[in-house]
Order: C-alpha cells, then sequence, then structure tokens
C-alpha cells in the first residue's frame, strides 16, 4: 500500500482549516457567529433603499420622467431581490414604475416599511411630494440556490474553501521567508532608518519587504505601508511614476537586471505640492548571483529642482537681456556707421574701414586708388525743386555709384553731396576708367532717377588721387583727391582730374589729347597714361 504524502505546507494547511471550523462551529453555539437571515436582509434593504432613494431623489428634482423611468428598470434588471419600483406622487399618481409595480405593491399599514414593502418619503422645498415604493421578494421563495446562499451554508463552506486557499498561500510564503539567508536583521533595519533617504527593497514578486523612516516621509500615503504588501498597491508611487517614465524601475532591474541612477520623479502631495525626488534602483542578488530583489533609494531633491528652476529662469531673462543688448548694439553700430538717407558708410566709418584697406594695401604693396565726387550744382536743385528733390538726387547718385564698384571698395558720403570712394588693387589707368563709368552713368541715368521732376539734368564732378608712398594717410589721400576735385570744379564739372603727391598739380584727364597732352576742357572721354603705385 502506498501512503500518501502530502507536504508540509498542504499537512499544515490542512490542521489549520480544521482547527478553524471546530472553532467556528464552538464559538456559533456560545455566542452565534452566523447573523440572522432576516436581520442581515433587513439591513440590506434598507441599505440599497437608502442608496437609491439617494439616486432617485437627485433624478425627481431634474425632472427628467424618460431618465428616471429607465433607471428604475435598469435598477429592476440588476437587482434579484427586487421585483418592483415606482414613485408615486402626493395625489397619488404614479409618476414612473417598472416590473408590474401594482400587482406586486402592497401599502404596508401605518405607511411604516416591511421587509418586502418599502416606502420612502420623497421631500421637495420642505414639503412632501411624493414617495418611492420598493418591492422586495419573500425571503422563503428563493429555493436551493437561496439556500446555499443563506449565511448559514455560506459562511462555513466560505471559511472551508477560502481558508484553505489562503493558509496555503501563506504558509508557502512564511515558508519561504523562514530561510536565515533572506532575512533582514533588525540592526540593519535600524541603521537604514538613519539615513535621510527613503530606502525600499522589494522582491521579485513585487511584495514590499523593507521600507525605511526615510521612505515615509515621502507622502502621507507612505506612512501605512504594509511589509509583504503589494508594491502596486501604491497608486501614490506609481502613477507617477508611470506618467513620467513610461516605466516601473524595479521591474526594470528585476527584468533587466540592470541598475537605473538618478531618475527624476515628481511626486504630488495630498496639498497639491509636488515633491522632487531622484531614484536610483539597483539588483539585489543572493550567494549564487541569482536577482531575488531591487533596492531603491529616494533622494528628496525638491528644493535643489526650485534653485535649479529659479536659476534656469534667472539664465532665460538674462539671455533675452543679452538677445536685446545684441539688438540694440546692431541697430546703434548701424546707426553709428551708414548714413541713413543713403544707406553707405558715413564719414566716420569711411575713414575707419578706409584706412584699414589703406594699411592692408601698403603691406601687401598693391595699389590704391582714392576718388572724390561732387554732384554739380546741388544748391540750385535744393533752390529750384526743394530739399526732398535734393535728397532723392543724393540717393540716385548713391546707387550710380554703388553700381560701378566692387564689394570690397569702400564707399562713404564725405558730407552734403560728396562723396568718397577707396579702390584697394586699382591702378592709375584702371581708376580713371572706373571714375569715367561712374561719371558717364550719372549723368545719364541720375536725372531719369528722379521721377518726381522730369528732364532734370544731374552731372558730377570727380577728383582721384593714387597712393604713391607707404607713408601716406587716408587724410592726405582725401585731401589730394579733393584738390582735384576742385580742379573739375573750376574746369566746368561733370570731368575728371587727377592729383598725386609726386604731382606739381592736379590734371585734368577727361579733355580729349592735343599733341600729347591734357586739355583744360572737361569734355570727351579721353584716358591718358599717368602713375602707377611705388612703393
Amino acid at each position: 500500500m502506498i501512503a500518501l504524502r502530502l507536504s508540509p505546507s498542504i499537512s499544515i494547511t490542512l490542521g489549520l482549516v480544521s482547527l478553524t471550523m471546530l472553532m467556528f462551529f464552538l464559538l456559533d453555539r456560545v455566542v452565534g457567529v452566523v447573523p440572522d437571515d432576516h436581520a442581515q436582509a433587513r439591513e440590506i434593504r434598507e441599505q440599497v433603499s437608502t442608496n437609491l432613494a439617494l439616486q432617485l431623489g437627485a433624478l425627481i428634482q431634474s425632472g427628467n420622467d424618460r431618465l428616471l423611468e429607465e433607471t428604475l428598470l435598469g435598477v429592476q434588471n440588476r437587482s434579484e431581490d427586487i421585483i418592483s419600483l415606482a414613485v408615486r406622487q402626493k395625489n397619488g399618481e404614479l409618476l414612473a414604475q417598472s416590473g408590474h409595480h401594482q400587482k406586486f405593491w402592497s401599502a404596508p399599514p401605518d405607511g411604516k416599511s416591511t421587509l418586502t414593502h418599502v416606502q420612502i418619503p420623497v421631500y421637495l422645498r420642505n414639503e412632501k411630494w411624493g414617495s418611492i415604493e420598493i418591492s422586495f421578494r419573500s425571503l422563503a421563495s428563493g429555493g436551493l440556490l437561496a439556500f446555499m446562499k443563506s449565511p448559514s451554508v455560506a459562511l462555513p463552506a466560505s471559511i472551508l474553501f477560502f481558508g484553505s486557499f489562503l493558509y496555503y498561500l501563506y504558509l508557502r510564503r512564511v515558508l519561504n521567508h523562514l530561510d536565515p539567508t533572506q532575512v533582514i536583521p533588525n540592526r540593519v533595519n535600524t541603521a537604514l532608518d538613519t539615513l535621510t533617504e527613503g530606502v525600499m527593497i522589494v522582491d521579485n514578486q513585487d511584495n514590499i519587504l523593507l521600507v525605511n523612516e526615510g521612505f515615509k516621509k515621502l507622502h502621507p500615503g507612505a506612512q501605512t505601508v504594509m511589509l509583504g504588501s503589494k508594491i502596486t498597491q501604491l497608486k501614490w508611487l506609481n502613477l507617477p511614476v508611470i506618467q513620467q517614465l513610461s516605466m516601473l524601475p524595479w521591474k526594470y532591474v528585476l527584468t533587466e537586471e540592470k541598475a537605473l541612477h538618478q531618475i527624476l520623479v515628481k511626486i504630488p502631495q495630498d496639498d497639491h505640492d509636488v515633491r522632487v525626488v531622484s531614484l536610483n534602483a539597483a539588483p539585489v542578488r543572493d550567494s549564487q548571483g541569482k536577482v531575488r530583489g531591487c533596492l531603491v533609494t529616494f533622494s528628496d531633491v525638491t528644493e535643489r529642482e526650485k534653485m535649479n528652476q529659479k536659476l534656469r529662469r534667472t539664465l532665460r531673462r538674462l539671455q533675452d537681456s543679452q538677445d536685446k543688448i545684441e539688438k540694440q548694439n546692431k541697430a546703434l553700430q548701424h546707426l553709428a556707421n551708414y548714413d541713413q538717407l543713403t544707406g553707405i558708410y558715413n564719414r566716420r566709418a569711411f575713414f575707419e574701414y578706409g584706412e584699414q584697406q589703406l594699411q592692408l594695401c601698403v603691406q601687401t604693396h598693391i595699389p590704391l586708388v582714392c576718388i572724390m565726387c561732387d554732384i554739380d550744382h546741388f544748391k540750385r536743385i535744393n533752390d529750384n525743386y526743394g530739399h526732398p528733390v535734393g535728397d532723392s538726387a543724393i540717393t540716385v547718385v548713391t546707387g550710380q555709384i554703388s553700381r560701378n564698384i566692387r564689394q570690397n571698395d569702400v564707399l562713404g558720403r564725405y558730407g552734403g553731396e560728396e562723396f568718397c570712394v577707396v579702390l584697394p588693387g586699382i591702378s592709375r589707368l584702371k581708376g580713371i576708367e572706373i571714375a569715367e563709368r561712374m561719371r558717364t552713368s550719372i549723368e545719364k541715368n541720375a536725372g531719369k532717377g528722379v521721377r518726381s521732376v522730369d528732364g532734370l539734368k544731374i552731372t558730377s564732378s570727380f577728383g582721384m588721387t593714387l597712393l604713391t608712398s607707404p607713408r601716406q594717410t587716408l587724410a592726405e589721400l582725401i585731401e589730394l583727391a579733393d584738390q582735384a576735385l576742385y580742379l573739375s570744379k573750376e574746369s566746368g564739372r561733370n570731368c575728371i582730374s587727377v592729383f598725386t603727391a609726386n604731382d606739381e598739380a592736379p590734371e585734368n584727364v577727361s579733355a580729349g589729347a592735343r599733341s600729347g597732352r591734357f586739355d583744360d576742357t572737361c569734355s570727351g572721354s579721353h584716358v591718358s597714361e599717368g602713375h602707377d603705385f611705388k612703393d
């Protein structure tokens, strides 16, 4: 005969269940553990009636009769104990009903509710409006199913079934934790309580094995954490972590067997405040290296994050201020460097950038040309047509000059109707050619560009000089070009004259050649040979 050998968990479970059933029946004999069916039914029906009265009272006040009747029908369909319901007005008229209420309803004597017929008065504006009537089934009409549901049968059977199941699960866990290698000594708990950080240890079944005092300060709900409970029950912790990280760090550690460090999590508090914690999680291994749980630490960094937020806001404001300052500096730089009317360099900026080009030409031993330009009879234009036309003339002449120079050439408004151009890398002949193109372009197109005056004729006179010595300054070149410009003015205007430091006097180069020399008149467009740059 083979003996049936039960595991320790099952054997102890059977013994505990037997003792529990014996104690139950003894207590029932002595003090009556099993409740009275009628008393229990009365309590349940009172509770159901009260809840139903609150729900229907709100619907009666809203005046939605259709929804009221649908609610009555829905309540009856969901409850096997209710056979009919009705809402009766004070005048006796039924406002809504379900389940053939007239057939099953019998008004209780003296208006007092019974176990099968419940009448609940309804008041509106401190006056009786009507009543809610509920017909319940008789307790004796349930048959075998009702007998099985009665407390005298269901309670012992439930203790036997669920007691066996729960005892078995509990004993398996207890016997598992009786392993000395898995017990957390009290001295460890005491040491962890001295830490300011919150500490929690969970096993690979999500059971909480340890929490220290620092953890209990994270949230009011942490004060009631029970050892052995599931971490999934901590809604105040799980919900914000899932929303912010899309994962549970302890789940990740137990699954991937990898540690996580310095994960910021915001934990909402009951007072609508937010606590920011830095979360670290690491696997806990046994002597064989198998992961048996997870150690989670929580460092409160709320104040640090608040300071960081203030610092970030301050930095943003500083950056905004810096951007505004840079924008204003650019605007001021533009105002300081450019002429508002023409958009070219003003006199100060022209000297700055022109001097840079001059020094570059001296260092690299390349030629440089400086040209002065003046609008002829500009005062007459202002006097005859007004200053707006004069401003238009200056703008148009600026455009004609700009079209005939390169990007690296320096053009500036020297003053009034005078302009000055520095042309690096340009020889004498090329400089005269460029000046002639400017003069011709102005003569042909400038007058047409002033559209407010028909037939306006605009011409300009030019004076040019060349860099002939590395010791020359831009001011000296401008002075020489201005003397050449004076010759053009004296020679009838609308012409070009050249004067360098090596010349005894300015030379007009716009006239035609006669007997191998330049004429003094300012007509024609012949360009003569002249001085090249010499170091």
